[in-house]
C-alpha cells in the first residue's frame, strides 16, 4: 500500500489541506521527509493518517476547530496496483467512504494492512520523539544483549527483555525438560496417571456390566419372593397361635 495523497479536509487545525506525494517511480527512492517548526502540525498529520486507517478515535483531541460531525480526512491510496479514493468521517459505523460518500467495507484497508490493529501499527511504524527517547534510555540502562535492546528501542518495546525473561521463568516453572524439580506439567501428568489408574479399577466392559445387571435383577426377584413368603409365614404363625 502506498499513500499518494493525504487530504486534511477538516481535521485539527487544518482545513482543505492536501499533501500530495506524487505518482512515485519504482526506479527511484520513494522516501518523503516532512519537516517544520514546533506546533506546525507534523504530529497532527501522523494522527490523521492513523485515523484514516483505523477510524477517528471516540475522544479525539483534534476536534478543536471542526466539531465531531464535520471532521473529515481523505486519501488516495494505491493498493495492489489499484488506486482508491477514500475518506474517513467521525461516525461509529460506516465511517469509511468512497468517492461518492458511499460506505466502503473496512476490509479494503484491513486486507492491505494484514489485519494489524492500531496499537501494533503505531508501535512498529509510528515512532515519535517520546518513543525514541525512551528507547535510547533503555539502551543506556541495558546490561544485556545490545542487538535485542536496539530492536526494543526502534520498535518502541522498551521493556521487551524484561517481558521475555518473565515469560521464560513462567515456562521453566511449568516445564523444565532436564530439571529435577517438580514442575506444573509434572504435577498434572502425575495426577492424570492417578486418575487413569483409578478409572481402571472402577471401569468394566459392556458384557460384564450386562451380567451384573442380570444378576441384580435375579437377586431383586428372589428378594421379593422371600419377602412374600415371610409375610405368608407370619400370617400362618398368627393363625396357629390363636
Amino acid at each position: 500500500m502506498r499513500l499518494r495523497r493525504l487530504d486534511l479536509t477538516r481535521y485539527g487545525c487544518f482545513t482543505d489541506f492536501p499533501l500530495d506525494f506524487g505518482e512515485g517511480d519504482p526506479a527511484e527512492p520513494d522516501l518523503h521527509v516532512i519537516y517544520g517548526p514546533n506546533e506546525s502540525g507534523k504530529s497532527t498529520l501522523l494522527a490523521a493518517w492513523l485515523d484514516l486507517l483505523f477510524g477517528i478515535e471516540p475522544r479525539t483531541a483534534f476536534a478543536f476547530r471542526h466539531d465531531y460531525r464535520s471532521m473529515r480526512i481523505g486519501a488516495r491510496l494505491r493498493i495492489a496496483g489499484r488506486d482508491h479514493e477514500l475518506a474517513r468521517i467521525k461516525r461509529d459505523k460506516g465511517s469509511l467512504l468512497g468517492p461518492g460518500d458511499e460506505s466502503v467495507d473496512e476490509a479494503v484497508l484491513s486486507a492491505a494492512l494484514g489485519s494489524i490493529d492500531r496499537a501494533s501499527y503505531t508501535t512498529m511504524f509510528s515512532l515519535d520523539d517520546d518513543t525514541l527517547q525512551s528507547g535510547g534510555e533503555s539502551i543506556l540502562q541495558s546490561r544485556g544483549d545490545l542487538g535485542r535492546m536496539l530492536f526494543s528501542a526502534t520498535s518502541g518495546l522498551s521493556d521487551l527483555s524484561q517481558r521475555l525473561n518473565e515469560i521464560k521463568q513462567e515456562v521453566d516453572t511449568f516445564h523444565r525438560p532436564h530439571g529435577r524439580t517438580t514442575t506444573g506439567l509434572k504435577q498434572l501428568k502425575d495426577r492424570l496417571a492417578e486418575l487413569a489408574h483409578r478409572q481402571g479399577e472402577l471401569d468394566t466392559n459392556a458384557r460384564r456390566y450386562a451380567e451384573l445387571v442380570q444378576s441384580a435383577a435375579a437377586a431383586r426377584a428372589a428378594h421379593d419372593a422371600a419377602k412374600a413368603e415371610r409375610d405368608r409365614v407370619r400370617t400362618r404363625h398368627g393363625q396357629v397361635r390363636r
